[in-house]
């Protein structure tokens, strides 16, 4: 399972931007490394051709192609230096990306958890709304047909119940979809101070799988099932 924390999420126009980057930094690197290889060449035809009768200019012309070598090793290993670094930043984005998304989905899965387990017998066409606005695909279908007869059940039930998620795992990804384990409570007690109610609230807990679906870059529930 993957757990995390909500953190900022960057767009993906600066890794593309920085993809560009390490893209320029590696060609200017690959021309850089081209430069100093023809200055060694012209280095060593020079030394090649020293010999007694070389001019007295020649220690000057031996120095200058030193000196282009020099340079060209040292812009090649800066301009590589530099898309290493670019590399990494874009790398750790990536990585953040990721585990930001995860977040998301975690986040918004232990709270539709919460709010499909919250229910109140004085507000039962609100909690169907509420379970609706979260769903999708096939979950949301099959929960509409039905709403009718939840409607009905949790305004005979009398009782008002609060959902609790514990913790929360992401157990795959799939197809889009990402499917993960909810653990939670539901702490059930009586509307109205009954007599006949009992005097503590009914506590259950639940392992609860659910499917997270993105639609316009919204999480949705695409599926929901109670775990033995």
């Amino acid at each position: 399972m993957v757990f995390g924390r909500r953190k900022r999420t960057e767009g993906a126009g600066g890794v593309e931007a920085l993809r560009e980057q390490v893209q320029r930094a590696r060609a200017a690197a690959d021309a850089a490394a081209a430069a100093s290889r023809a200055a060694e060449e012209e280095a060593g035809k020079e030394r090649d051709d020293d010999g007694p009768t070389v001019p007295s200019q020649a220690p000057t012309a031996r120095r200058s192609a030193r000196y282009r070598v020099a340079v060209a090793a040292t812009a090649v290993a800066c301009i590589g230096a530099g898309a290493l670094a670019v590399e990494t930043t874009l790398d750790h984005r990536t990585v953040q990306q990721g585990v930001d998304a995860d977040t998301r989905v975690l986040d918004f899965a232990e709270e539709s958890v919460a709010r499909l387990l919250s229910t109140d017998t004085d507000n039962a066409e609100a909690y169907v709304e509420r379970v609706l606005a979260d769903s999708t695909g096939d979950w949301r279908s099959e929960f509409e047909q039905r709403k009718t007869a939840t409607i009905e059940t949790m305004r005979g039930a009398g009782n008002r119940t609060a959902g609790e998620t514990l913790e929360a795992g992401i157990e795959r990804r799939e197809d889009g979809t990402t499917t993960v384990l909810v653990s939670a409570t539901a702490q059930t007690g009586p509307a109205t101070a009954d007599p006949a109610a009992p005097l503590e609230p009914q506590v259950q807990q639940y392992q609860i799988r659910v499917g997270v679906t993105m639609v316009d870059d919204q999480p949705k529930l695409s599926s929901v099932g109670f775990v033995q």
